[in-house]
């Protein structure tokens, strides 16, 4: 099947976001314009990238933690509040959760919310027939994966309730429950594991581990988006970049702080144009 090109929509993605970060476009209206110009295939693709707001949405509500809704997710808040008290028409991974959060085999004292949800949602989303979007996601899960282990052995945590292991396997979770994690091991199966691991091994603080991973992750999309020019794994991963640069412009609009390197944040998001 041949794919769309997009040409108009990512030409104009300079206009968009400009390299000030008082003029970049904000996540809710970029959505917004996706659901009026891709074909509905493509925007059910560009739809993962937003269900990560409805994990947190859901966790919120469940744990009543009283934070604000991310209006980014799927579901509105009164959908989900809907949802947990009959899962119907939600997403089969968020239905799965739910049933299981209310059954008596998840109040056990170490069952781990976060963790389960984190889990199921990969499982999802790795299903995929997208070659880019699965190649985004099996790189954000060995990330996740590889930072909790190594800070599970630092912490004397149990690593097996704690990292993501999905149905199809994964040869990196294999690795990390049984060795201390290491270049030499990851290399083959982790782009970019050696910087991986000296960030999470680095005595930084944790904002400036955050940003240098984010960075690595910026490089990933650049890679695997060098030759896509107008088809709808250019906009995905610019989805990717506009997500991470406006959680970053959050973070300064409410401590008064600049993150650092954020100007390099803001230059790499211009290899999208």
């Amino acid at each position: 099947m041949l794919k769309t090109n997009y040409f108009c929509l990512i030409a104009g993605l300079p206009d968009i976001i400009i390299p000030e970060t008082k003029s970049l476009v904000s996540c809710q209206e970029f959505k917004l314009e996706l659901s009026e110009q891709l074909k509905p295939d493509d925007y059910k693709l560009a739809e993962m990238l937003y269900f990560k707001y409805d994990n947190e949405n859901l966790l919120n509500i469940i744990h009543k933690k009283n934070e604000p809704f991310n209006l980014l997710g799927k579901y509105t808040q009164e959908e989900l509040e809907e949802q947990i008290e009959e899962p119907t028409y939600i997403v089969d991974y968020l239905k799965q959760f739910i049933t299981e959060f209310k059954t008596e085999k998840t109040q056990v004292p170490d069952f781990n919310r976060e963790n389960k949800l984190q889990t199921l949602f990969f499982d999802f989303v790795m299903q995929t027939k997208n070659e880019f979007l699965k190649k985004w996601f099996e790189f954000d899960m060995n990330i996740k994966n590889i930072l909790t282990a190594i800070n599970c052995r630092k912490y004397n945590y149990n690593i097996k309730n704690q990292l993501i292991k999905i149905k199809s396997g994964n040869e990196v979770y294999e690795n990390l429950i049984k060795e201390i994690p290491k270049p030499d091991l990851l290399s083959d199966q982790v782009i970019y594991a050696e910087q991986v691991l000296k960030i999470a091994e680095s005595d930084e603080s944790l904002t400036r581990k955050e940003n240098a991973t984010d960075m690595l992750k910026l490089k990933f999309l650049e890679e695997f988006t060098f030759f896509k020019y107008f088809n709808i794994e250019k906009i995905l991963a610019f989805i990717i970049v506009l997500n991470i640069a406006e959680r970053w412009l959050q973070f300064d609009n409410k401590t008064g702080k600049n993150k650092f390197n954020f100007q390099l944040l803001i230059d790499n998001i211009m290899i999208y144009k």
